[in-house]
């Protein structure tokens, strides 16, 4: 079971609508000019989630210019995960519990990680993340080897892992990965 502190540490977010693991300091901020209607707010998008108005839902989303630090898109990343994640309940414990069987804690370390040989070093730009960041993307992508051990090559993981940890925390990036991998092995 994870630590309450690895668990709030990780999930925290701050003041600029990122998590603290997020070096916001880095990222340029363009100021949006002002949109032709009033953007929809996160609760518009939730209800044609619930009413399964996918169309309705993209649409929205490829229409709404919101700045790259509106707390909304970390909203909107998980609400649109799961709605590919099937049980994510039965998965809740099960990173933790993976994280423990790799690294023998739940407590983030900040020694370098071993990555798995699918992931390919050139690529593993870490995107505005600060050093306890690239601990959890570390963490998250090892996690993902050891528990599929299907992937051969995938030099694209570690900086979707990278930017999604903008907007989600490692353990829902994890499950929606796993759901992802077991949906393409099955095709």
């Amino acid at each position: 079971m994870p630590t309450m502190l690895s668990t709030l540490e990780e999930e925290a977010s701050n003041f600029d609508g990122f998590p603290s693991h997020v070096d916001t300091t880095a990222i340029t901020v363009v100021p949006p000019s002002p949109p032709k209607k009033p953007l929809k707010t996160f609760a518009d998008i939730q209800i044609l989630v619930h009413q399964g108005r996918k169309q309705d839902v993209k649409n929205i989303i490829r229409n709404n210019n919101w700045p790259v630090n509106d707390p909304i898109r970390g909203h909107l990343w998980p609400v649109l995960c799961s709605q590919h994640m099937n049980n994510s309940k039965s998965m809740d414990g099960f990173y933790w519990d993976m994280v423990k069987q790799v690294f023998g804690t739940n407590e983030l370390s900040d020694k370098p990680v071993s990555l798995p040989p699918f992931v390919e070093p050139s690529h593993c730009h870490s995107y505005f993340l600060t050093h306890r960041g690239r601990c959890i993307a570390d963490r998250v992508v090892s996690v993902l080897g050891y528990s599929c051990p299907d992937i051969v090559y995938s030099p694209t993981i570690y900086p979707i892992c990278a930017i999604l940890l903008h907007f989600m925390s490692g353990k829902l990036y994890f499950i929606l990965s796993l759901f992802l991998f077991t949906y393409i092995i099955q095709k």
